[in-house]
């Protein structure tokens, strides 16, 4: 029998206060080209984006790039939209075929005065023995700093 690989679990919750309406916060996390531009890609990769279907039931695939090779790939699977509310979805990261990484999101658009409550909750298994909290808490941070200018700018 083959060993499995060690598996580490945790949940990470980061939200942020945005000036902008619930519905101007749910167009810029859900349209593509706007998330090229929050959404944080180190230095000399490139994110490509393939079978954007965004709708409960939907699946997208994303690649990132360097110098034309996969890095990573991504499979995200839209479980549950609600519009200008929520959107669930299952994250799958795969590096050279091997899955590196299964995610639930949660994120809420809640309206909060004139502007939003936007709460993300990420419920993560990382496998072979990785323990990616620290990473993944840095990469919420930096991605809603960024969001929250694109949006708010």
């Amino acid at each position: 029998m083959t060993e499995l690989p060690i598996a580490h679990h945790d949940t990470i919750s980061v939200s942020r206060v945005l000036k902008a309406a619930p519905a101007r916060v749910f167009a810029a996390w859900t349209d593509t080209e706007s998330r090229k531009k929050w959404e944080p890609t180190p230095e000399g990769m490139e994110m490509v984006y393939e079978n954007f279907d965004f709708r409960a039931g939907g699946v997208e695939h994303s690649e990132m790039r360097q110098d034309g090779a996969i890095v990573a790939a991504f499979e995200i699977r839209y479980l549950d939209v609600l519009e200008e509310q929520r959107i669930i979805s299952t994250v799958m990261v795969s590096v050279g075929g091997a899955v590196m990484s299964c995610s639930l999101h949660t994120i809420e658009f809640r309206p909060e005065g004139s502007g939003t409550l936007l709460i993300c909750h990420e419920q993560a298994a990382w496998f072979g023995g990785m323990n990616m909290r620290k990473e993944h808490e840095g990469g919420w941070a930096l991605m809603l700093d960024r969001f929250t200018e694109v949006v708010d700018g």
